[in-house]
C-alpha cells in the first residue's frame, strides 16, 4: 500500500489538472479558469465525486476539488482526465490555506459535503463551518455566492447556523430528507449513499455570507 501511495504522489506531479498548494504558481487559478469563469469549490473533496459530477453537469463552470490527501486526489484527478473533463481541477492543500491560493471574488459556490463533525468541544474551531473558516470563505465568494453544507449530523447543522449568524450571514434555504425523499438529480457522495442506506436523515443548508 505504501508503494502504491508513493506512485500516486509521483503521478500527481505530472497531472495537468492537479495543483500542489505548496509549490504552485501565483497565477495558477487564472491559468486554470481564466478571468471570468464561474467556479464551484468542493472542500474535503476526497475522491472528488461531487467535483466530477458538477463538472459533468455544468461544462460552462469551473470545478475545483480541494483536499490535503494526495492519494484520494489522485483518484478524482485520474477520473477527470479519463472522462475528458477540461473544467475540473484539484488543489492539494489544507482548507486553512485556501485564501492563499484563490483570488477574492471568484467563487460562486462552496460545497462542504459530509465534513468530519469533530464533535468534541475542543475541536470546534477546526470544523469547516466554524467562524474562522467562514471568515476565510467570505472574501472568496462573488456577490450572491453561497456556501452549501450537507451532513447527517444535526448538531453540526445547529453549530453551522449559529456560526453563520456570528459572521453576519444568513440561511438561504435547507431541507431534511431520508432515503426516497431526496431530489433524484442531486449529487450524492459515497458517504451520503451509505448514510441514506442506513435510514439516516440528511440535512442540507445553504448560507449567504455577504
Amino acid at each position: 500500500m505504501a508503494r502504491q501511495k508513493q506512485l500516486r504522489f509521483a503521478a500527481l506531479q505530472t497531472m495537468d489538472n492537479v495543483v500542489d498548494g505548496r509549490r504552485c504558481r501565483p497565477d495558477w487559478f487564472e491559468q486554470a479558469f481564466g478571468l471570468e469563469q464561474a467556479v464551484v469549490i468542493e472542500l474535503g473533496c476526497g475522491r472528488g465525486e461531487h467535483t466530477l459530477a458538477q463538472a459533468r453537469r455544468r461544462p460552462d463552470r469551473g470545478c475545483l476539488g480541494v483536499d490535503r490527501n494526495g492519494a484520494r486526489l489522485w483518484k478524482g484527478a485520474t477520473a477527470a482526465l479519463d472522462d475528458g473533463l477540461t473544467n475540473a481541477f484539484f488543489l492539494r492543500s489544507a482548507v486553512e490555506h485556501l485564501d492563499s491560493h484563490i483570488p477574492p471574488g471568484r467563487v460562486d459556490e462552496i460545497w462542504i459535503p459530509f465534513p468530519d463533525p469533530l464533535p468534541k468541544t475542543r475541536q470546534a474551531r477546526h470544523r469547516l463551518v466554524s467562524r474562522p473558516f467562514l471568515e476565510r470563505y467570505r472574501p472568496l465568494l462573488r456577490f450572491g455566492g453561497a456556501v452549501h453544507l450537507k451532513t447527517d449530523d444535526v448538531d453540526l447543522v445547529d453549530f453551522a447556523e449559529r456560526a453563520v449568524r456570528t459572521v453576519g450571514g444568513r440561511l438561504l434555504g435547507g431541507a431534511d430528507t431520508r432515503a426516497g425523499d431526496e431530489d433524484e438529480t442531486s449529487v450524492q457522495t459515497a458517504y451520503e449513499k451509505r448514510y441514506r442506506g442506513k435510514g439516516r436523515t440528511i440535512y442540507e443548508r445553504q448560507f449567504c455570507l455577504v
